[in-house]
């Protein structure tokens, strides 16, 4: 019989154990703390480039560091900047909302692994990186006989800032390279964590295809 009570003891032990770590962690600027589940389908953040929306799905923790958020997401994705909207998080007293300035740390229990939309990688000056799509064929680039050249993806291997010289080193799939400047500015990608967007290419530093 005791052995019967101890294994139940053990047993919801156990799961009252996982169930709290397993829960999502809030942490607020005034030091108070809240365990449960995050209800936001969606994080709407702004980077210095852009307003991007994420799935929360994809979130592994979202931490303030000097005034912004830093965005961890799956496989090394990180984004930084400013948190647009209130986070719900429901736990055991009921439903609780906090403004973005209330709030210091998220972890999240959860984090799904992307997927799809991994065609380019993509570091910005700000070192975000993300995967993405590219949702054009092909980019701009200036020459001299003042008409833009139009270059497509699929010969492309990568794009690269060269800030000394204040040009773009394209690489091609052909091993040959060009030196030039874009006649846009931007460019349109679907990231691997939410929806479409444009990048402002004076923030792109490295675009690598897969």
């Amino acid at each position: 019989m005791k052995n019967r009570y101890f294994l139940i003891l053990t047993m919801l032990f156990i799961l009252i154990f996982t169930s709290s770590i397993s829960a999502d962690q809030l942490e607020l600027q005034n030091g108070q703390a809240f365990r449960g589940e995050i209800g936001n389908n969606n994080i709407r953040i702004k980077t210095s480039y852009a307003e991007i929306n994420i799935q929360s799905r994809f979130l592994k923790s979202i931490k303030r560091e000097n005034g912004n958020f830093l965005f961890r997401l799956s496989e090394n994705n990180r984004f930084s900047g400013e948190l647009l909207n209130n986070i719900t998080i429901a736990i055991d007293s009921g439903e609780r909302n906090f403004s973005p300035a209330e709030i210091e740390v998220i972890n999240f229990s959860k984090t799904d692994s992307f997927k799809s939309n991994k065609g380019v990688n993509v570091t910005t000056t700000n070192d975000d990186f993300f995967f993405a799509n590219t949702v054009e064929d092909s980019i701009g680039i200036k020459t001299s006989l003042g008409s833009p050249l139009n270059i497509q993806y699929s010969n492309i291997s990568s794009i690269e800032y060269l800030r000394n010289e204040d040009l773009y080193l394209i690489n091609r799939k052909n091993a040959s390279e060009i030196k030039a400047n874009f006649s846009q500015k931007k460019v349109i990608l679907w990231p691997s964590a939410g929806e479409i967007f444009e990048l402002d290419l004076n923030y792109l530093n490295k675009l690598t295809f897969n």
